[in-house]
């Protein structure tokens, strides 16, 4: 059974309890060529994939966001 919506954003959340953003993509890099790109098992396949790219998005919109307030900072001074 894949992992649902859900059970990643859990997966996730619970490894950066753990370390930082940018080890939490490294090991899912890592994951991903190591594992999830060589297994025949489309479950934990697709499950590392998942967590992955919900990882990287949240790091995307972390950035739009730093991006954001600086420019509302530097409209304010």
């Amino acid at each position: 059974m894949v992992t649902n919506q859900v059970e990643a954003t859990q997966f996730f959340k619970i490894l950066l309890d753990w370390c930082s953003p940018q080890v939490a993509r490294s090991m899912l890099d890592d994951m991903d060529f190591y594992i999830a790109d060589t297994t025949d098992n489309e479950s934990i396949r697709d499950s590392i994939k998942m967590v992955r790219q919900k990882l990287y998005e949240m790091a995307e919109e972390n950035l739009m966001i730093e991006e954001e307030e600086k420019r509302f900072a530097e409209g304010e001074q």
